[in-house]
């Protein structure tokens, strides 16, 4: 069931750009196989606390077809596939990579075709000490008005506004040296930091009609929290960081 309705803001001050609504629920067949590879260390992304993380080969695929007589406003074809795979060891070094596919043919048009690929690399200096570094790539011709591809300080570039650029092309690569304490204040909260580097743009069609700013980049240190007495797995981040 995929129903997604638009409205504007009231009494908003920006131009408004409001996608028109859809819905494009459908019944769908997958297939799935999931290699039994897994792998467990600390001090990745996490600080004292054991993660699981998964080196195996996986692939993917559904289809599936949206038709008026079942909800949807559209005949629509809509397809996904996916694979990762992971390298190396997580206890001394590994790379993680992973793309996916997704998109729609509606009454014979492409309509928000995403092409993505994402790479993660974990170098284990020592105990305390971890070289972190990322990739991200997206490439997404005719995407739904709401499913730009953005870049900013919510989205990896950290020196940045929100939502600084868009485009339907991004690409983003980030590093960091990341740094585990044994500082335990109040047995509340694990501590670490770490150093990082962001280097990023978007390209191509912009709906709000922006000029193309080209490649931005920014350096920055962090002081990183995770809570012990919570249920909940999220880091607390506090980054300063400065654009280049």
């Amino acid at each position: 069931y995929d129903d997604r309705r638009f409205l504007a803001v009231d009494n908003g001050t920006l131009p408004v750009l409001l996608p028109a609504d859809r819905n494009l629920s459908h019944p769908f067949l997958g297939f799935e196989l999931l290699q039994d590879r897994f792998e467990s260390a600390s001090n990745r992304d996490q600080i004292e606390r054991t993660e699981d993380f998964y080196l195996g080969t996986r692939l993917g695929a559904s289809i599936g077809f949206a038709t008026e007589g079942l909800g949807a406003d559209r005949e629509s074809l809509i397809y996904r596939a996916f694979a990762s795979r992971g390298f190396g060891s997580i206890s001394k070094r590994a790379l993680i990579v992973s793309a996916n596919l997704s998109g729609r043919s509606d009454d014979g048009r492409t309509a928000d075709r995403r092409l993505s690929l994402n790479a993660r690399y974990y170098n284990k200096i020592n105990d305390k000490r971890l070289v972190y570094a990322a990739l991200d790539a997206s490439h997404g011709p005719n995407l739904d008005l709401d499913g730009y591809f953005q870049l900013g300080g919510d989205s990896g570039l950290r020196g940045y506004p929100l939502r600084y650029q868009t485009g339907d092309k991004r690409l983003l690569v980030s590093a960091e040296q990341r740094y585990y304490t044994d500082w335990y204040p109040f047995r509340l909260v694990r501590v670490g930091g770490a150093v990082f580097f962001d280097a990023g743009r978007t390209w191509g069609a912009n709906p709000a009609a922006g000029a193309p700013i080209g490649w931005l980049k920014d350096v920055g240190i962090g002081l990183r929290l995770v809570p012990t007495r919570s249920s909940g797995r999220e880091v607390i981040h506090f980054d300063i960081a400065f654009p280049l």
